[in-house]
């Protein structure tokens, strides 16, 4: 892709985002100057390998395809936008620091997320640091100590993040649903007639069930070509209906809400996708299409849900944040000249929902065994109602060695109330309270809801 083509996609990106830009409080001129930042720091030869993929983009976006989720699957998604702009933020952040190119390095090697949690937490201590230090951000190397160091007071403090990441057993689910929904697709929309299809499996979605999902799936799409009625099988772990798509079928369940699909009828479906020929020829002119409000005559073939139990996964937090915290406290050791580590994990669990009684007593237990760790931050990213990405922090007690420090107390107080006060895009205190942000996301919600009834009173 030549340079011309390149900025011409990204134009078309900036242009679509561009159309919600007064939803997000986005300045005149942001969208452009952060695209700008994200092509300097990435290079124009890696963006450019986004746009130029021939690899289809995964339907719940896997690990691997962070990036290329958010600038080819469309500018018209509110989490991509926020997504791609609180990225450049942090570029921009720490265009100086000389470490930020191994970051850089990492994020484009698969690890997207893990480096993008540790420039994300030294983004929040670099803004509410103030006069009292600096941070800088460690290289990627063996000699490294911790990811970035917090410099306060005349004291250095060590920096160690990680991730409580799920495990492969559930990544591998989310793989094999993507790769059932290509299946569907072309099967489904050579059939003469409009069906609903609901597959539950007894067990957890792997390669064996797999199979049988498709053994099935030939049976019962058999059946209903030829009969017209509906259709049912068992193999192995599946079990598959096909019935024929009416006003009376059942309705996809899920919802956007604040950032977050929500199944909204609490119907049990792990997943549901409505699959559609639209009088478009292709892709973005269907997207362009749609933000116009141009009826997309849109032509319902199937409707799909699926149900299955989810693998474990290693889906004990309890258990993961021990192994993580004992793994952490061994490597900053005091002699690398700090004073003290900070250890930072971020959790893919609500942390609201975790006992708070039970995660403390495992979290002293180990501030107890390690006089030189500061303190232990949980942090949950999550969409809030201003249309960004903040985060929701856990915190153990400060160490016995440190608690009687005003400095240190009084920064982390800073620090861990920046995501409440301050927009992390803009570095800006929220023009709007939450209460005004929730009112108004709601506004929004309702009139995407009257659309979507719309379309589905269409279908």
């Amino acid at each position: 892709m030549d340079t011309q083509h390149l900025d011409d996609r990204l134009s078309q990106w900036i242009s679509v985002a561009s159309e919600r830009s007064g939803r997000y409080g986005f300045p005149p001129g942001l969208l452009e100057h952060r695209i700008k930042i994200l092509k300097s720091n990435l290079g124009a030869e890696f963006l450019a390998g986004i746009f130029e993929s021939a690899q289809p983009l995964h339907l719940l976006g896997l690990r691997g395809q962070v990036l290329d989720r958010w600038l080819r699957g469309g500018a018209n998604v509110d989490d991509h936008v926020i997504q791609i702009m609180d990225l450049a933020a942090i570029f921009e952040e720490f265009e100086d620091d000389p470490c930020l190119i191994d970051k850089i390095a990492r994020l484009k090697r698969n690890s997207f997320w893990p480096a993008q949690f540790e420039l994300a937490m030294a983004l929040r201590a670099k803004r509410t640091i103030g006069d009292l230090g600096s941070v800088r951000l460690s290289c990627e190397t063996n000699a490294a100590v911790g990811d970035f160091i917090i410099d306060l007071d005349g004291r250095s403090i060590a920096c160690e993040c990680a991730r409580l990441e799920f495990g492969e057993g559930e990544e591998e689910q989310y793989r094999l649903l993507g790769d059932l929904y290509h299946y569907l697709d072309r099967k489904l929309k050579k059939m003469t007639q409009a069906c609903c299809v609901k597959i539950r499996l007894r067990g957890s979605l792997n390669p064996t069930s797999f199979t049988d999902v498709v053994r099935c799936l030939k049976r019962t799409c058999a059946d209903f070509s030829s009969k017209g009625e509906e259709g049912s099988a068992k193999m192995g772990d599946a079990e598959i209906t096909i019935e024929k798509l009416g006003e009376n079928s059942e309705r996809i369940p899920f919802r956007y809400v604040n950032g977050n699909v929500r199944d909204v009828r609490a119907s049990g479906w792990v997943s549901a996708h409505s699959l559609c020929r639209v009088n478009a020829a292709s892709d973005r002119q269907a997207a362009a299409m749609y933000r116009a409000g141009v009826d997309l005559q849109q032509d319902e073939y199937a409707r799909v849900f699926i149900a299955w139990q989810r693998v474990d996964a290693d889906l004990d937090p309890y258990a993961r944040i021990q192994s993580k915290i004992k793994k952490k406290k061994n490597q900053t050791k005091a002699g690398d000249g700090v004073m003290g580590r900070v250890i930072f994990l971020e959790s893919q669990w609500n942390v609201l929902a975790l006992d708070k009684d039970s995660l403390r007593q495992i979290i002293d237990r180990e501030m107890d065994s390690s006089r030189n760790t500061i303190t232990v931050v949980i942090a949950e990213r999550c969409g809030n109602v201003h249309y960004r990405k903040w985060y929701r922090y856990c915190i153990s007690k400060l160490g016995s060695s440190f608690v009687s420090d005003k400095a240190l107390c009084d920064f982390f107080l800073r620090f861990f109330t920046y995501d409440r006060d301050f927009d992390p895009i803009l570095n800006q205190r929220y023009r709007r309270t939450w209460e005004e942000a929730s009112n108004l996301v709601e506004h929004h919600e309702m009139d995407r809801e009257k659309e979507n009834r719309r379309r589905e009173n269409d279908l």
